[in-house]
């Protein structure tokens, strides 16, 4: 057995128990959501909320901005704008767990990606959070896609 053969074979077991003892995620193959995601972990806000807009075919030209505060990693608070107006329309509590925190955003585009369907990201380059997602589950369906636009995400006081 040649040395690399038995420093791979003993580098394996090691690798595999780091894995399942500290949580450690394997590298994924995309380096740019990787960078985007420890830009938002060095952000450590233990409180903040952003806003995004959501298109889809019942709002194709100008959907609510939605806007969802967080803290200790829980969503405390949503509420929607409509387009044109000033007020916001809140969600009920009963609700919330059907929004995304941003650490939600990042987990979503990572599935996507182990899924191996279409995938576009852009993100935030001082914090890191998405900006842009845009996923499509099944090419040849029509209205399956996720198509989010974030508009801010700030530290809440």
């Amino acid at each position: 057995m040649s040395a690399l053969t038995r420093i791979v074979r003993a580098a394996i077991p090691c690798a595999v128990a780091a894995i399942l003892v500290l949580g450690v995620r394997p590298a994924f193959a995309d380096a740019e959501l990787d960078a985007a995601l420890a830009r938002w972990r060095a952000a450590a806000l233990t409180g903040y909320e952003y806003g995004y807009h959501k298109y889809c075919d019942c709002h194709r030209e100008s959907p609510p901005e939605t806007t969802v505060s967080v803290r200790d990693g829980k969503v405390i608070r949503v509420r929607h704008r409509p387009a044109g107006t000033t007020t916001d329309v809140p969600a009920a509590d009963k609700n919330l767990d059907y929004y995304w925190t941003v650490e939600g955003l990042f987990q979503l585009i990572e599935s996507a990606l182990e899924r191996g369907v279409s995938v576009r990201a852009s993100y935030d380059a001082t914090l890191g959070f998405p900006r842009e997602i845009f996923i499509d589950y099944d090419a040849g369906l029509i209205g399956d896609e996720l198509d989010l636009r974030l508009t801010a995400a700030r530290p809440l006081p």
